[in-house]
């Protein structure tokens, strides 16, 4: 189904104040009608329920931009960041799409010619899950596969790992300065090395499309 879900996320900070007086305490004890500080708890709401509202208006930019995209796709908006589902169906078209999202990383997923993109639109968080021949990335016409020794072990990171909890884990090309890859779980930008995976959630078992 196309277009926006409706956001699930409220504002954390009451957008209509109650009329009247409002008292408040004083550090001394005492009474005042003076204008209340704002607390460091209540200025992080306010900022989150922007960050919110910012990323309801990039998802109805994003909305009017895929009016004339031929193919399926579906958008939603997760508190402060958009999530994007189309379909592509050749190279130049994901190229596209690519540069619109500001992608910077892009991982293969357990499902066929499906990937999942990291990118900013407009300052706000972007994930990108795109289905079609034009994801098929070089590795699956016989290009180079990405693989990493660790300890005994040879990781193939063009495939997805499952940890022992079933979580999946996805390499985005992303490594540390001495070579460590850094794996992600399923649309977050949040990223952790390949060996502490391993070491806190392994053993780790490669994902292969079911045929």
């Amino acid at each position: 189904m196309n277009g926006v879900d409706p956001a699930s996320t409220r504002p954390l900070v009451a957008p209509r104040r109650p009329r009247g007086l409002l008292l408040h305490r004083t550090p001394g004890g005492g009474w005042s009608r003076a204008p209340r500080p704002v607390t460091d708890l209540e200025r992080q709401a306010l900022a989150w329920d922007a960050a919110c509202v910012r990323a309801r208006t990039v998802a109805r930019a994003i909305e009017r931009r895929l009016g004339a995209h031929p193919g399926p796709h579906g958008i939603r908006v997760d508190g402060d960041r958009v999530r994007v589902l189309l379909r592509v169906d050749d190279h130049a078209q994901w190229a596209r799409w690519r540069s619109y999202f500001g992608v910077t990383a892009v991982g293969e997923r357990d499902r066929p010619r499906t990937v999942t993109a990291a990118g900013e639109c407009d300052g706000v968080p972007v994930t990108v899950v795109a289905r079609g021949a034009g994801t098929a990335p070089p590795s699956a016409t016989g290009g180079k596969r990405r693989r990493f020794r660790l300890g005994g072990t040879t990781y193939d990171l063009v495939l997805p790992q499952r940890d022992a909890q079933g979580d999946v884990w996805y390499f985005q090309g992303f490594r540390n300065p001495d070579g460590m890859p850094l794996l992600s779980l399923d649309g977050r930008p949040e990223r952790c090395s390949l060996a502490n995976v391993e070491a806190y959630l392994g053993p780790l078992s490669p994902v292969r499309a079911e045929n």
